[in-house]
């Protein structure tokens, strides 16, 4: 029970940086650094003191529903309340994950901006006729997307698609918080680019050393044979390849530095095609089910290899 909360409490914070504005770079950006990158857009730094509530801000308030797509048939409440606290709860699991917000006015646009400890995102914001909260992104949510889960998908939480303009039907106006909702320790969104880097990292190696393997021929060890630009370690991570079989597989390694991260895995490995002689390349990544600094085992050959012990495909988890 408890590794679900904390499954959810994971996808939880990252709908939270995405569909208030964070990009993959907010991700990891703090407030004054904000304020550079905001300056450079012609724009302000995000105001340290917010500004008084007009009336348009304070039909802010209450409890809004943002609904998934797809089949589970899952949605999430976002609750504002009027001491600038804002909570995006999964009424389902009791689960919930609080930041904060302000409303910022400059040059007659009016925005909000949102805090998780000293990360920060800015969205502008309407209600439009219907009574509909609209939240426009000034950060394309794409790129967080594709860093987080890969280019094959843009699924974020459940199944929500993450457009650049969000709508959410009010609920309610009723401000409190509900009383038995869960709170589980919730990774540091700063964390979570860090390890989106190092998988995003693993990644381009597997695909890098694909070309290679089809140019040269066989598998290497040396990460600077695949001219990638990516050194062999970073303030966070470790990066290595370990040969399997020079004419078979090869595995790539993003190894944690700091106790709270989670490693990384891959496996490019060749197969025959059915009912012929040419070869194709099949490429496997997997992500450490907890934080780790230990190096994962090898990955066993097989027709269809799996994720070695204590690793998981993090798209199938």
């Amino acid at each position: 029970m408890k590794d679900i909360s904390k499954y959810w409490i994971h996808k939880l914070i990252l709908t939270l940086a995405i569909a208030l504005g964070a990009n993959a770079a907010l991700l990891a950006i703090s407030r004054d650094t904000l304020g550079s990158l905001t300056k450079n857009l012609e724009l302000k730094a995000i105001a340290a003191e917010p500004v008084e509530l007009t009336a348009e801000s304070q039909k802010l308030l209450g409890k809004w529903q943002l609904t998934t797509l797809g089949g589970d048939s899952e949605s999430l409440t976002v609750l504002f309340t009027p001491e600038g606290n804002l909570y995006l709860i999964n009424p389902t699991k009791k689960t919930a994950v609080k930041a904060k917000y302000q409303i910022n006015s400059l040059d007659g646009q009016t925005y909000l901006d949102v805090f998780q400890g000293s990360f920060g995102s800015r969205t502008t914001f309407s209600i439009n006729a219907k009574g509909q909260l609209i939240l426009q992104q000034l950060f394309m949510p794409a790129i967080t997307q594709q860093m987080y889960y890969g280019s094959s998908t843009t699924n974020l939480v459940g199944n929500i698609l993450m457009p650049n303009i969000l709508l959410l039907k009010r609920i309610s106006n009723d401000t409190k918080l509900d009383a038995n909702l869960d709170f589980p320790e919730s990774v540091p969104l700063s964390y979570l680019a860090w390890q989106s880097e190092a998988k995003s990292y693993v990644g381009a190696m597997s695909r890098a050393h694909q070309a290679f393997f089809v140019e040269q021929g066989y598998f290497t060890n040396k990460l600077d044979d695949l001219k990638i630009g990516i050194k062999d370690e970073s303030e966070n991570y470790k990066y290595q390849i370990v040969v399997l079989d020079s004419k078979k597989a090869v595995q790539h390694i993003a190894l944690a530095k700091k106790d709270f991260l989670k490693s990384y895995t891959s496996l490019v490995y060749t197969k025959l095609v059915s009912e012929s002689t040419d070869v194709t390349m099949v490429t496997l990544l997997c992500e450490s089910q907890k934080a780790t600094r230990k190096s994962p085992p090898k990955f066993k050959l097989s027709a269809n290899p799996t994720c070695p012990e204590g690793y998981v495909d993090p798209l199938r988890k």
